[in-house]
């Protein structure tokens, strides 16, 4: 089986660090907010090999069948709450920087690049500083071995 490059950001810096902070949201816990002006097309995360795991299918499985703790339980929680599925790679990415921050809404104004790059975002629109950096969910790829953990995520968009 061939193994799909991922495209990761070799650089030093992550756009995220430039551009976003996190705060108190108004839509659900925290959130990510501009920084700054961000302008429609910017790419502002790309993630590096150090911000993200990978979790594949055989590995969430696992994860899945085995003896639970409420420590594990958490995890599990914390896993499915602050990860996406990425359909190239047919596994989790558990985002270990600020964009597990990134809430839903249908009035999104950031989302994948145009080459479907699940490794990076890009304004959608013109971002102004101090506002909230938001998603829809809707448009990420549905998992079909995910379909038991609705909870974790928006069940508008099943």
């Amino acid at each position: 089986m061939e193994q799909k490059k991922i495209p990761y950001n070799f650089t030093l810096k992550n756009p995220i660090d430039i551009y976003c902070e996190v705060k108190k949201s108004n839509i659900h816990g925290l959130g990510l907010f501009a920084k700054q002006l961000i302008l429609k097309n910017t790419i502002w995360w790309h993630a590096r090999p150090q911000d993200v795991l990978i979790i594949s299918k055989i590995q969430f499985l696992t994860l899945e069948k085995s003896s639970k703790s409420n420590i594990l339980e958490n995890f599990f929680q914390g896993l499915l709450t602050y990860s996406y599925y990425e359909r190239d790679l047919d596994a989790l990415v558990f985002c270990l920087d600020d964009s597990r921050y990134v809430n839903h809404s249908f009035d999104d104004n950031s989302g994948a690049s145009e080459d479907e790059n699940g490794f990076c975002s890009v304004a959608l629109r013109d971002i102004q500083k101090g506002e909230e950096i938001t998603e829809n969910y809707c448009k990420y790829t549905k998992c079909s071995w995910l379909e038991n953990y609705k909870q974790y995520f928006d069940p508008s968009c099943w």
